[in-house]
């Protein structure tokens, strides 16, 4: 069986056009479900024409009150049903062959749990930008195929079992991918299998579709690195990072739950993601031990966690002077 999770929010002006390219798959879903996050728009509309036409079932689920793209991912990623589940944005185009292609290539590679494909990108009129969703990776300084972007991942039963509920401190496609990365079950398809429409109103609009010249790259780095320092001196941050940790070390449990490991793992491979996040779900505790207090306290107890090498674990001298500023407050991962 064939799934495909989407999410909409005021998708209307190309939504039409990113349903139309699933209908013309050369290999149709089984099931299309969607959950829409209070749009205000014509998206139910376009949502409830395009279900009345097509011969797969269509579900439309419908938030209560806006909760963002990645709760309103993390909710209908559980309510797929399918053996394959193909995780799509609003506001994408789809080439005939993905489908089938991106199932021929599990066939191929029967331990892949993950595939992520190529696709070209594009402007908001689908104009090619001049290069591959591969390639602004290599051009942004990361290893070739290897970002994370969801529309092109599609994701085997066998593996969701493992990875749902999605964490809250997880987007959908970072928490899929980075395990399956780890533990090699992520297998990347060097195919271009879809335009990937960049707009002003996408989420990666800033990296990818805006003219990538010094100064929107200046303007982008200054922004993002006054939001960094905002957050990175809070409790909150703290608590979503060590969650991450904890999250990883649960997945590891659940696997080993089992009388006999699924013929996709790699005991070695997963003992080393586990071990490692243990790792570091202890040296956040110790780091939270030196925070819980103030004054010369917190500065004695950080320099003595600095000198037995916890900082190792994250961004060495900087984190420590992080936490010496440390705006005190609720920790929800320790409670």
């Amino acid at each position: 069986m064939i799934s495909i999770a989407m999410a909409t929010y005021n998708g209307e002006k190309y939504l039409g056009q990113q349903l139309e390219s699933i209908a013309a798959q050369s290999v149709l879903p089984d099931e299309l479900v969607v959950c829409d996050d209070c749009s205000t728009d014509n998206t139910i509309k376009i949502l409830e024409d395009f279900k009345s036409r097509v011969s797969f079932n269509v579900r439309i689920l419908q938030n209560e009150v806006n909760s963002g793209y990645v709760k309103n991912f993390a909710r209908v990623i559980p309510e797929t049903k399918g053996d394959f589940v193909f995780m799509c944005d609003q506001d994408d185009f789809w080439f005939p062959n993905k489908i089938e292609t991106v199932l021929k290539t599990f066939e191929e590679h029967p331990k892949a749990q993950l595939v992520a494909h190529n696709a070209i990108c594009t402007d908001a009129d689908l104009k090619p930008l001049g290069k591959t969703l591969f390639e602004f990776d290599v051009s942004r300084g990361l290893r070739y195929g290897s970002a994370i972007h969801g529309f092109v991942t599609c994701a085997r039963r066998s593996y969701l079992d493992y990875m749902l509920p999605i964490p809250y401190c997880y987007s959908f496609d970072r928490w899929l991918s980075l395990p399956a990365s780890e533990i090699k079950v992520r297998y990347e398809l060097d195919t271009v299998l879809g335009y990937y429409r960049r707009h002003e109103n996408a989420i990666t609009f800033e990296t990818i579709g805006k003219s990538q010249n010094f100064i929107n790259t200046a303007k982008r780095r200054i922004r993002n690195n006054l939001r960094s320092i905002k957050r990175v001196r809070t409790m909150e941050e703290i608590d979503y990072r060590y969650t991450r940790e904890t999250s990883i070390v649960e997945f590891a449990r659940r696997i080993k739950a089992n009388k006999q490991l699924p013929d996709w793992v790699d005991e070695e491979l997963l003992n080393k993601l586990e071990n490692s996040a243990k790792i570091k779900v202890e040296a956040f505790k110790i780091r939270y031990n030196a925070i819980s207090v103030k004054g010369l306290q917190r500065l004695q107890r950080i320099l003595r966690a600095y000198k037995n090498g916890i900082y190792k674990n994250f961004h060495g001298f900087q984190t420590a002077i992080d936490d010496l500023f440390r705006i005190t407050g609720d920790f929800k991962g320790l409670n």
